[in-house]
């Protein structure tokens, strides 16, 4: 290609580029394809990175599962166990996404009502069924049990931002119902693909267990162990040792 081509087919993959330098460097780009591919270049690198931070290890959904108020699981199970209790905040997840989208006070009144529904009768949680019916039913699954309490005290608080979104909305607060949708869209992103419930982090806070409750933290390399009855032991962490709170 001539130095003339060149520089008309650089000019055609500009974002301003009109129709006719695109025609003369006889590329099908339309005006404003150099934008869009960086921005899809953007986009690509974007989810890599968030990809790679998030990243899940065995330490850190095995801290995600004692954060939910489960007894501290084998080493073989924390994966599979770890896929059944993020399978209802993945549908919550994209409940939020979608109420968001349409600014639906259905969905977030719908969300609100199956929140709460699963935190006041946990052995009638929806999530928990349709889990049994789809995932759990395939050989090796996880059998989820009822949620303990840390894990129904976030359903509880995630319904309760459910419902202020829907009055928000409701009142014509808009500003506000969008602050509150953006925090409910991060702590269900932190719980999906973060494995860390701010809900649940919070209810060990409320009752004391201040210590218990770092050691949950996502990055947090320790030794803890839930016991039986609740009470929780933390060993060789950096904040010492704890007796159960």
């Amino acid at each position: 290609m001539s130095y003339e081509g060149k520089a008309i087919a650089r000019g055609a993959s500009t974002p301003g580029a009109s129709s006719i330098q695109v025609a003369e460097c006889g590329a099908s780009i339309n005006p404003g394809a150099g934008r869009g591919a960086r921005l899809l270049g953007f986009a690509y690198s974007f989810v890599g990175y968030v990809r790679r931070a998030t990243a899940i290890g065995n330490a850190a959904k095995r801290n995600f599962i004692l954060q939910q108020g489960y007894q501290d699981p084998a080493p073989a199970v924390d994966p599979r166990q770890y896929a059944a209790l993020v399978f209802q905040p993945k549908i919550v997840l994209a409940g939020i996404v979608a109420g968001i989208l349409f600014q639906s006070r259905a969905v977030f009144a719908a969300l609100c009502t199956l929140l709460w529904w699963s935190a006041l009768f946990p052995k009638l949680n929806p999530f928990r069924a349709l889990y049994i019916r789809t995932l759990g039913s395939q050989p090796g699954a996880f059998r989820l049990d009822p949620s303990p309490a840390p894990r129904r005290a976030a359903e509880t608080e995630a319904g309760t931002i459910a419902l202020t979104i829907v009055l928000l909305m409701h009142a014509g607060f808009s500003l506000a119902a969008y602050a509150v949708e953006a925090i409910f869209l991060a702590a269900a992103l932190a719980v999906a693909i973060g494995g860390f419930c701010f809900g649940s982090f919070v209810y060990h806070l409320l009752r004391g267990r201040w210590r218990f409750a770092l050691q949950t933290l996502p990055w947090a390399k320790n030794d803890v162990k839930q016991g039986v009855n609740g009470s929780e032991t933390v060993k060789g962490s950096q904040f010492g040792n704890a007796s159960p709170c």
